[in-house]
This record gives C-alpha cells, structure tokens and sequence, in this order.
C-alpha cells in the first residue's frame, strides 16, 4: 500500500492507517518488591520468642488452673491462697509475656517495614503498550 502524506487539503473521504491503535492496552505498572524466599518464610512463620515463652506460660497456667477446679469442685475452701496466688502469677507472667512479644521489634516486623516503605516510594503509572498485534 502506497503512502499519501496530507498536508495543507481537507479531508473528504475517510483515511484508513493501519494498526494505528490496534493491539495497544493500557496498564498499570507499579516497581515489584524483590521478595526472596527467606523474607517470605519470616513474614510466614516469624514469632517472637516471647509468644512461645507466654504460651508455655498460659498452657501450664490453665492445667494448674484445672487441677484447682478438680480440688475445689467439692469444697472451695480446700484450695489455699497461695494457690490462688501462683495460678495469678502465671496468668499474669503470661499476659506480660505477650504484650513485650508485641512491642519488641523481630525479623517479620522488619521486613514488613521495608515492603511498606518500598510501595509508599514507588509510585503507580499507567502506560500504553503494543500488545501482540496476531
């Protein structure tokens, strides 16, 4: 097909031009994280250590605390105070335990930090590409 160059006519008839637009889309591309299979396994299963620490805590807590209701089932009185005191103390050793888990800084936090700060720097844009014109 032979090509005509317009300049300085107007048009009267309707011009074809060929894969002028066919085959482009638009799409949105935004930089991907780098994620590797270590950040992916911390993000997976990272605890801090004081969550296992708490839940050794609490477990033995609530087998102390069943063997309490097992004593006490017939006569409340029989369990003593200081009974009373290390089944407190566990509950509450267990709670602590978990809040410092919360506030300390572990291996997940981090890495979470670093995807967040990644996506906050690296902006969205759209484009217009050819796409396969077959």
């Amino acid at each position: 097909m032979a090509k005509k160059i317009i300049k300085g006519e107007q048009a009267t008839e309707p011009y074809l031009i060929p894969d002028l637009l066919s085959g482009t889309s638009v799409g949105t591309w935004q930089e991907d994280y780098p994620l590797r299979e270590v950040d992916f396994e911390r993000i997976k299963l990272s605890k801090p250590i004081t969550f296992v620490w708490a839940n050794s805590l609490l477990l033995t807590s609530f087998g102390f605390g069943l063997s309490l209701i097992a004593k006490g089932y017939s006569d409340v009185s029989a369990i003593k105070t200081g009974e009373w005191i290390a089944l407190s103390v566990g509950l509450l050793c267990s709670v602590a335990m978990y809040s410092i888990g919360i506030l300390l800084p572990n291996k997940r936090k981090e890495v979470m930090k670093k995807i967040e700060e990644h996506f906050k720097k690296a902006p969205t844009s759209r484009q217009a590409f050819r796409g396969d014109s077959k």
